[in-house]
């Protein structure tokens, strides 16, 4: 049971204004202020300030004119007789605080409400009064644009402005009567339509009544009670303390049903009683609440309010009606009392007494087995397929392809509570088989089709996968076509990536047709606000409507990354903001759950956790100016290229794949996380992300293995930048069955495949990385960009060293550096030199020394008896304690020793 979400803000501390006719609105912070300036401003105007009356009841005296008008419109915009509710719904009281003569307090109840009569219309009403008439309209019309943004009152407050500026051709100086009634007439339908009330009461009357007549028929479908509609609607006019039935109903509803109005007005008076029928009513409408016809019983009490309010004030304007008449009060309260969130403690009997699972008298289908209720979101071809096979009786087969995280497991497990057969599913994936001999695979497929005819469900994952194998994936696709057919009573569930189906289909055309196919698709924004509902719900919190609205459309807009993406978005967010609404206001401050507001939700969703700057991170780098230099001119042809687009020129996206070279330690890998968040700030990336890969990432140990791993791993680095270190391996194996050149082929298409939106770089040695790139035709083209990344002087290497020691929290005493800087003079240089690894490794050997000479001067001390005694520092003051300084202090003598072969350095220290 739940409530619709454009009315959850009713279940929250929000600032809210309800006008029933337009549904709850939280009231921007101070924007009632703003408006309250502007009426201050108004009645302060050179025109306005003389103008006041002695004689308004609610208003200090002498009362401004304008401020006496504004707060009839108040009353009036809601609608007349219409339900203005919630915490900040006392309109006159909030714009208009500093002019009432008696301010009430300021109720900040949801369930506050109230149905003025809105007896003002336009042209003017206390204004009136003023001796230019011409100006007193000028006036009015400048008192609707102050109240300008109230959102619930705009449609209104636009079609009388439009009035306004179309006004009819007539004497402004008649009566004010009759100056209504020409403004009435001249009004256009599309005003007419916003304001009803200008059609008069005996019209404002037809217009309430049909709207009640709808609302009625609405709830008895949703709550079905004895009684006709005449019947309501004479014991509406009684609850209204009405002693006749109003002939303007007769217009209003027709002669027929009036005339039935006024025979069983005289029997159902007599023993009417108000508080019964009050009574009644609620309970009709709680019915219909939890039936989920809360907008019916909004649109229910506010017709019949209007109707009391008409009919009490006829033949005039519609009047104030009391609260007491229509349970709109109780109806509030039982809104909230049924859903808003409640603490829940666990009744010991719902474990010591737990039902029988699928007893006599559940539902079921014509099969026997139980009906599935799922709760996938957005996938109708699977649902359907869910459906359709828990009715039959046949052995289930289904195939689901889709994307990852589109709820193809949860459609799996679900279809396997539903079959009930006895035993738990049994899952298979596509690594079980890869790299096995022929037989060992087929043995393997028939061993779980023979445990699993009958009496379980077989899933297995990634079909698509297991049959693409260029090794044994035509033969196994065979075989389980010829297993369907022997184990009629097998049943199975195959899942497949986005268009898996397909593949299957060209190995083995006929695979595919001995299973029902559903597939499913990436979520909508309301998909994903659903899914993001349910995990607030799973971390004891909710979401207003416009918070949920706002994380739908940020789940929508945000790129995947690696395998974060669809629904496992929506927990990733929702920690994220569950923490943030944490730290606004403490959960259980009021006794209540965790409520999340728009406020909490991000306004972007970054995925790959990376904060900052990256070309401000890529400039501060010791060193690598040249390198600095080249990611600027790419940095430099992006900008441009948009320029050109924007300009209406064509352009054709180059290809950014590229190659880094360099000694180890030269920061390759440092830039290349920096230039995939760069590109994602630029927009050339989705996501920016940095995935690290080596040869043993891309070429497997068996035939068939290769080209899937290289697949799985450009799939995780689409939308960022896959980096390949030490790429040359891929085709310096001696080896004379080595894979690494079905790698390479397998990433040349890929990379082109994916050229919009994935980056490859390949990294290694200079003299490696150009023969690497001549091992295979088509790579030298696909890399036209190559940076050199030079080793380190040596006082970057120093810098270097600083600022890791810094990052470290440790200080480099005088003279530190002028010793590292002798080791590094002595240092051999060579393709082994570790540049700024070395740096981190020397680091963690001065650390390491560091930490040995301050333990053993505080084990010293301890043991020490006359310490001990608590005469340490009087008898010796070399024994006292370490302090702060020495503690985070790297000293020359706790770096690495010099060493009399220098060739030793690299053995130690790397």
């Amino acid at each position: 049971m739940r409530l619709p979400e454009h009315l959850e803000l009713l279940l929250t501390d929000e600032p809210v204004l309800d006008v029933y006719s337009h549904g709850p609105w939280r009231v921007p912070d101070g924007l009632f202020e703003e408006i309250s300036a502007r009426i201050d401003g108004l009645a302060a105007d050179p025109r306005a300030v003389e103008l006041t009356t002695d004689e308004h009841k609610l208003l200090t005296l002498p009362a401004s004119l304008v401020t006496a008008e504004i707060f009839g419109m108040l009353a009036f915009l809601p609608g007349g007789g219409a339900i203005k509710a919630g915490s900040w719904s006392q309109l006159p009281e909030r714009l208009l605080h500093r002019h009432l003569v008696n301010p009430g307090p300021l109720s900040t109840r949801m369930t506050r409400w109230d149905a003025p009569g809105g007896r003002w219309r336009p042209p003017v009403d206390w204004l009136i009064e003023a001796p230019d008439r011409a100006l007193a309209i000028e006036l009015a019309r400048d008192c609707l644009s102050v109240l300008e943004g109230i959102e619930p009152m705009e449609e209104r407050r636009k079609a009388l402005l439009r009035l306004y500026d179309d006004p009819p051709v007539c004497d402004v100086n008649l009566p004010k009567t009759e100056l209504r009634e020409h403004w009435h007439a001249h009004a256009g339908d599309d005003i007419v339509a916003a304001v009803p009330e200008l059609l008069g009461p005996v019209g404002y009357l037809e217009w309430v009544c049909a709207g009640l007549l709808a609302s009625y028929e609405h709830l008895m479908e949703a709550a079905p009670r004895e009684e006709t509609v005449e019947v309501h609607l004479v014991q509406l006019l009684l609850q209204g303390s009405m002693e006749q039935v109003p002939a303007e109903l007769a217009v209003a509803l027709g002669e027929d049903r009036y005339g039935e109005l006024l025979q069983r007005f005289t029997a159902e008076r007599r023993g009417f009683k108000a508080g019964a029928w009050q009574e009644r009513t609620r309970a009709w409408l709680v019915r219909a609440l939890v039936a989920g016809a809360a907008d019916a019983c909004r649109g229910w009490l506010d017709m019949a309010m209007r109707f009391i309010a008409i009919v009490q004030g006829l033949p005039g304007d519609p009047w104030f009606p009391k609260a007491e008449w229509i349970p709109v009060g109780q109806f509030q309260t039982d809104l909230r009392r049924l859903y808003a969130p409640r603490r829940r403690v666990v009744n010991p009997l719902t474990e010591t007494l737990k039902s029988v699972p699928a007893a006599a008298g559940s539902a079921t289908t014509a099969a026997g087995r139980p009906e599935i209720a799922t709760s996938l979101v957005e996938q109708p071809e699977v649902t359907a397929a869910l459906a359709e096979l828990t009715r039959g009786s046949a052995s289930v087969r289904l195939l689901i392809s889709g994307p990852d995280g589109t709820g193809k497991r949860d459609a799996a497990q679900e279809l396997g509570k539903a079959l009930a057969l006895g035993r738990d599913p049994h899952w298979v994936t596509d690594n079980l088989y890869a790299g096995q001999r022929l037989s060992d695979a087929v043995a393997k497929l028939h061993a779980d089709a023979r445990d699993c005819a009958g009496d379980r469900l077989l899933i297995i994952e990634g079909l698509d996968g297991i049959v693409a194998d260029p090794g044994n994936g035509e033969a196994l696709a065979a075989e389980l076509h010829r297993l369907l057919a022997v184990h009629p009573d097998l049943n199975l569930v195959a899942l497949c990536d986005a268009g898996g189906e397909e593949r299957i289909r060209e190995i083995n055309p006929v695979l595919p047709q001995r299973f029902r196919i559903a597939r499913t698709r990436p979520f909508t924004a309301a998909g994903h606000a659903e899914l993001f509902r349910r995990a607030l719900d799973a971390r004891g919190a909710r979401g207003t409507r416009p918070a949920i609205e706002a994380a739908g459309a940020l789940l929508a807009a945000t790129p995947p990354t690696q395998t974060l993406r669809n629904a496992r978005l929506a927990p990733h967010l929702a920690d994220q903001v569950v923490a943030a609404a944490r730290a606004r206001l403490d959960a259980d401050a009021d006794g209540g759950g965790l409520v999340v507001r728009k406020q909490d939700v991000p306004a972007a969703l970054d995925t790959a956790q990376a904060a900052g700057n990256p070309l401000a991170e890529l400039r501060e780098l010791t060193g690598l100016e040249t390198v600095k230099h080249e990611i600027a001119l790419l940095v430099a042809g992006t900008h441009a290229a948009r320029l050109r687009s924007e300009s209406g020129l064509r352009i054709t996206p180059p290809t950014r794949h590229m190659v880094f070279t360099g000694n180890p330690g030269t920061g390759k890998t440092m830039v290349a996380r920096l230039l995939g968040r760069i590109y994602k700030r630029l927009g050339v990336l989705s996501s920016g992300h940095l995935v690290e890969a080596s040869r043993a990432h891309l070429v497997g140990e068996y035939i068939g293995q290769t080209a899937p791993r290289t697949r799985r791993l450009v799939e995780r680095a689409v939308g960022g930048v896959l980096f390949i270190d030490e790429a040359y391996t891929l085709t310096q194996s001696p080896l004379k069955g080595d894979y690494g050149h079905e790698a390479i082929a397998e990433l040349v298409k890929l990379m082109e495949d994916h050229r919009d939106d994935l980056v490859v770089v390949v990294a290694g040695y200079q003299q490696e990385m150009a023969e690497f790139l001549a091992a295979n035709p088509g790579l030298d083209s696909r890399f036209p960009k190559q940076i050199h990344f030079p080793d380190y002087a040596d006082d970057e290497l120093i810098t270097v060293f600083g600022q890791l020691a810094a990052a470290d929290g440790f200080e480099l005493a005088p003279g530190t550096e002028d010793v590292l800087r002798s080791m590094l003079r002595r240092a051999p240089r060579g393709p082994s030199f570790g540049n700024g690894r070395l740096m981190r490794n020397m680091l963690d050997v001065a650390v390491a020394n560091q930490a040995d000479r301050v333990a053993s001067a505080a084990v010293a001390l301890t043991s020490d008896p006359a310490v001990r005694k608590g005469a340490g520092k009087d008898k010796g003051g070399d024994q006292a304690p370490p302090t702060r300084e020495e503690l985070v202090t790297l000293t020359a003598d706790d770096l690495p020793p010099l060493l009399d072969h220098p060739e030793e350095f690299f053995g130690l220290y790397l």
